[in-house]
């Protein structure tokens, strides 16, 4: 669910007279709405027919893409929550919450009851304790009054990371090898179970008589339990991250060239980790199986892209590297200009566009199998994950960063009285 939002310019005595424009988040609103999904989610789940391993029901599917806009409330909510206080209660609930995700992750299963009443019991505390709103901004300078959430170019590192690493079947053969790396720790610490134990066990929690329906998927049953394991973990936080990651991005497009065209792009990928990201079902973690789901894999495949290639196109069209690091710098603006470029050409251009003229209609086109398929993982978007990897972390140690501030709205509006 979308972020209820005002702006509230805010101006402060500085060398310059500056204006601050912070994002105010209606915390009551984001509870209401995450517990309004989170009761609709379940009660479509419940209406559901019956399934086969070849389609889940309609209304479950439907309730998967509810039930995943309604955990990235929740997490959405306990973020907001952390950031007014860290109460006890605030504490005990985020714990509980965070340990319930892996096990809830699908609607109706036993896991997913549980998960569904903390989060009507976060959404009524944060309801009933008079949280108030939060104003979130982005700035170049050292958060003082306001406290830092985190910094732009460590979410985008995590974010980054996680792809890489859960991509593990199918990057083998780029570095840092993830399935060879988690093949080597269940060795070691001992992790045997196979890939359907660790699905069914996920699901049910073990419990008697209760049974994993046929059309919750499994995955390739070759691949590591422990990668599985790692899929899964990863799937729980990964659309929650990238909503924030989107958000962000949006809120940076003002400072470049096609700020419409900016919004609209973030506008449709915070959509799609909302509502439709569950429609992919290749794997246990993510959604039920449906007939839909290599359209929206294409989709999301889009979204992927588009998370990579629109922050090197702001940083490179504001002069971000240039910033800082000197000479480096310079040399990584360009660089990443260039790289940027040739994956735009290469991969989405010859490699996504006929692959989506295939699945649409079912007609072969070789133009992207030319180069071969090494290259194309090498050069692609997997190897395009290890680059940005290294290159987030690089402007985290290294750069000035976009620092994601928050002050309850109360300060903001004090802070801007008198403005015109």
């Amino acid at each position: 669910m979308l972020l209820p939002k005002e702006e509230v310019r805010v101006t402060g005595q500085n060398a310059a007279e500056r204006a601050t424009t912070f994002s105010r988040v209606r915390v009551k609103a984001l509870a209401l709405l995450t517990g309004i999904t989170c009761v609709l989610a379940n009660a479509v789940s419940l209406t559901s027919g019956v399934g086969d391993a070849h389609s889940a029901p309609v209304g479950a599917v439907i309730g998967q893409q509810l039930w995943n806009a309604a955990q990235v409330g929740l997490l959405l909510l306990l973020l907001c929550m952390w950031c007014v206080g860290r109460r006890w209660w605030v504490v005990l609930l985020s714990v509980a919450a965070l340990l319930a995700l892996p096990f809830g992750i699908y609607v109706g299963s036993p896991g997913g009851w549980i998960l569904a009443a903390l989060l009507l019991l976060i959404c009524g505390a944060a309801w009933s304790t008079r949280v108030p709103d939060l104003c979130f901004t982005l700035t170049d300078e050292p958060a003082r009054s306001a406290p830092l959430v985190t910094r732009f170019e460590f979410l985008a590192f995590v974010c980054t990371l996680f792809c890489s690493m859960y991509n593990f079947q199918v990057n083998g053969s780029i570095w840092p090898h993830w399935g060879s790396v988690y093949a080597s720790v269940a060795s070691m610490i001992g992790f045997t179970p196979d890939v359907p134990t660790v699905a069914r066990s996920m699901y049910t929690l073990s419990l008697e008589g209760v049974v994993m329906p046929p059309y919750v998927p499994i995955g390739n049953v070759a691949t590591g339990n422990l990668g599985a394991v790692v899929f899964l973990l990863i799937w729980t936080v990964l659309p929650f991250l990238y909503v924030l990651y989107f958000c962000v991005l949006a809120k940076l497009a003002k400072d470049s060239p096609g700020t419409r065209l900016q919004l609209f792009l973030c506008a449709c990928c915070i959509v799609h980790f909302l509502f439709l990201t569950d429609f992919v079902d290749y794997k246990f973690g993510r959604g039920f199986v449906n007939p839909l789901t290599q359209e929206f894999h294409w989709t999301e495949r889009l979204a992927w892209r588009i998370a990579i290639l629109l922050p090197i196109y702001q940083k490179v069209l504001t002069g971000y590297f240039r910033q800082g690091a000197g000479l480096i710098g310079v040399v990584l603006h360009y660089a990443i200009a260039c790289w940027g470029l040739f994956f735009m050409v290469y991969y989405v251009l010859l490699v996504d566009v006929p692959g989506i003229y295939e699945a649409a209609f079912d007609h072969d086109v070789d133009l992207h199998r030319l180069i071969g398929v090494p290259f194309n993982e090498a050069l692609g978007y997997y190897g395009a994950l290890v680059l940005m990897t290294f290159v987030y972390a690089f402007t985290v140690l290294f750069m000035p960063s976009k620092r994601i501030c928050v002050i309850d709205a109360g300060s903001a509006e004090r802070q801007g009285a008198g403005t015109p």
